[in-house]
């Protein structure tokens, strides 16, 4: 319970609004990713967000989320590998919260889906979207294959971070 209130606190302070839920883990196509290789791992930092890249783990504000290859549960992350980015699904209750990143010259882009009134009319035109809460903007969503790939392909997921990797 603790962990899922800290990344709760930690989504809001990333978004300064609402969430865009996932019913399952995305993308449902992508290459599981079972460990970091050694040139993507290491500490990521901005003045907000700290996330460190092990072999086997992600460390984001010092919560510990190991790589898990099924459906993760809390305390776990499923990353894949997609159209050249890495998703990363999170369990946060009953749905899961989904971020695209992207590793470059010693940086890491931080993306997830806006839930404010404008990308929510949006996101309508490629898909149909719950709403779970109006008045939070939580969102829910639950894309086939194509649809999915219309998120990424026009891209819908927007850059909420980009990271610079931190010598220790």
């Amino acid at each position: 319970m603790k962990r899922t209130l800290i990344f709760t606190i930690l989504i809001v302070l990333l978004s300064a609004c609402g969430q865009v839920y996932f019913t399952t883990p995305q993308p449902t196509k992508g290459v599981t990713v079972k460990s970091f290789i050694a040139d993507l791992q290491g500490f990521y930092a901005d003045s907000t967000l700290e996330i460190e890249v092990l072999k086997n783990e992600l460390l984001v504000k010092g919560d510990t989320f190991r790589l898990s290859g099924k459906t993760p549960d809390e305390n776990e992350v499923l990353v894949k590998y997609y159209k050249k980015f890495y998703f990363a699904s999170f369990v946060d209750s009953q749905y899961f919260s989904v971020y695209m990143a992207n590793f470059y010259d010693n940086k890491l882009a931080v993306y997830m889906l806006n839930a404010d009134a404008q990308s929510i009319t949006v996101l309508n035109k490629f898909l149909k979207v719950d709403t779970l809460n109006a008045k939070d903007e939580h969102y829910l969503i639950n894309p086939s294959k194509k649809e999915f790939d219309q998120l990424v392909d026009y891209e819908l997921f927007e850059v909420i971070g980009v990271l610079e990797k931190q010598v220790k």
